[in-house]
Order: C-alpha cells, then structure tokens, then sequence
C-alpha cells in the first residue's frame, strides 16, 4: 500500500498587505487577502519530495477563514485533494482547536502515516500546531526538518540540529515540521496557479468530520454544539502557556509536557 502523505495549510493576510493603523493603534487587516502562510510553502516541498521518493501522492488539508486561498497556491505543489474546513466556531479557535480539527479531518479521510506542517503561521501563530498533531494523531514528531524521503518502513528525515544537519529514521506515523529556512522552494508561476485554480475544493464543517474520531485520532476532545473539538483549548489546556527559543522547540516541548501530564 503506497504511503499516505497529508499536509497542514494554514491562511494569513497578505503581509504586503497589513497596515499599522496609528490612530487607532492597531494592525488593520481588511485589505489584507488571505494568502498561503509563507513558512508552509516549505512542507509542500518537503511533502512533494517524499511523494516522489515514495510513488504516491499527497493531500493538503487548511482549517479557518482564507482556505480556499491558501489551497489553491497548495495545489500549484502538486497535491493530489484539497480539503477545507469552514466553520464558524474556527474563528475563535487556538492552536490545539485547529490542530484538533485537522486531526479529525485527517481521520475522516483514512488517516496519514506522514503529516507535515510549517514551522508557525506569520499571523499570530505560536508553532504548537505540529506537537498538538502530534499528540492527536498518536504520532512521532520530527521539527526543523529541511529533508525527507521513503526509507522502507520508515523515513529518513534531515533536520537541523544547532550548527548541524542530522540525518534519522523515523517510524510512521509521524508528524513533521519543516524548518522555517533550509529548504529549497520552487518558484509557482502565474501558470501553475492559473491551472491550481481549476482543481477542487472538498469543503466540510466541524459536523462533518467529527465521526472520525475513532482508531487514529481516538482522544480527540468530542464534538457537538456545546462540546465541540474546539471546545476550550484554554480551559482544557488550563491556559497551558509554551516558552521556547523557536516554533520548533515550543511545539516540542509542548508535546511532551501534554503527554506526561495525560492531558490529551
């Protein structure tokens, strides 16, 4: 059976776009399209080239307001589906909500043995999508990785590590998150998105992938309308706050505190 290789998308005002408002001492955002968060970019290729070196394909997955932006530049990569999650109570989601409904929508479609995400969103990201994933998922998590590929049973991961790039195995299912600098991204031509732009959105709400809660993302907070997989990360997190020096140590170090303390 060929590899099952998913990617996590997220949207982001155009940075080019974002203003300092100085009288009302702001950031204004509404003339700011949403655009592909810049550090995903870097999972694409990433997921692109294990496809390669695994004979299969991937899927990309973006939760929130923007997704249909985000996916189409995605599907310039490559990306064989395309899925949105469109619901109003993302609006107000965290980074444990948006990694929680991924994981479901993963889930719905027949799990992933490879997740690969950026590094953090350019918004107001705190980098700990990757390590919710990772513990929603019940996965292994690789961070900085500037390089994958199929390696039998397994992958082979090259991550940064201090001055130093570390070539590993890592067993599957994993979660990887591709480092913000290191990897070699390919240029999307105004051709490629014109014919990306043609390819299909698969839309679902909260509702729609809460039954995949089972086998591969059992744990997941439930769903419902007042108990939805959104559903207070703070409260359930209790205001859970991670320090770290990068995305990549945070979403680390979030996991593992998660997972000692049998909080998810």
């Amino acid at each position: 059976m060929s590899m099952r290789i998913a990617v996590c998308v997220a949207a982001v005002p155009n940075p080019d776009k974002v203003k300092w408002d100085r009288f009302r001492q702001l950031l204004d955002v509404q003339d700011a399209e949403p655009v592909l968060n810049p550090a995903d970019r870097n999972a694409l290729e990433l997921a692109a080239q294990l496809s390669k070196t695994a004979g299969s394909t991937f899927d990309v997955y973006c939760a929130g307001a923007g997704a249909s932006a985000a996916l189409r530049e995605a599907a310039a990569f490559g990306a064989q589906r395309l899925v949105a999650l469109d619901d109003a109570a993302l609006a107000d989601a965290d980074a444990a909500g948006v990694a929680c409904a991924l994981a479901a929508a993963i889930g719905k479609s027949g799990g992933a043995d490879v997740v690969l995400c950026g590094a953090a969103t350019s918004s107001y990201g705190s980098g700990g999508v990757p390590g919710y994933l990772s513990s929603f998922l019940n996965a292994g998590l690789r961070a900085d990785a500037v390089a994958i590929e199929s390696n039998g049973d397994a992958v082979s991961v090259i991550n940064i590590a201090g001055s130093s790039l570390v070539r590993s195995n890592a067993a599957m299912p994993l979660v990887v998150a591709a480092a913000p600098y290191g990897v070699s991204v390919r240029t999307v031509s105004p051709i490629l998105l014109m014919r990306a732009a043609k390819k299909p959105i698969e839309t679902f709400g909260l509702a729609d992938v809460a039954d995949s809660r089972q086998g591969a993302t059992a744990g997941l907070p439930s769903t419902g309308a007042i108990d939805g997989p959104l559903e207070s990360n703070r409260k359930r997190r209790l205001n859970e706050s991670v320090e770290g020096p990068d995305a990549a140590a945070r979403a680390i170090t979030l996991v593992s505190a998660l997972r000692e303390r049998a909080l998810v």
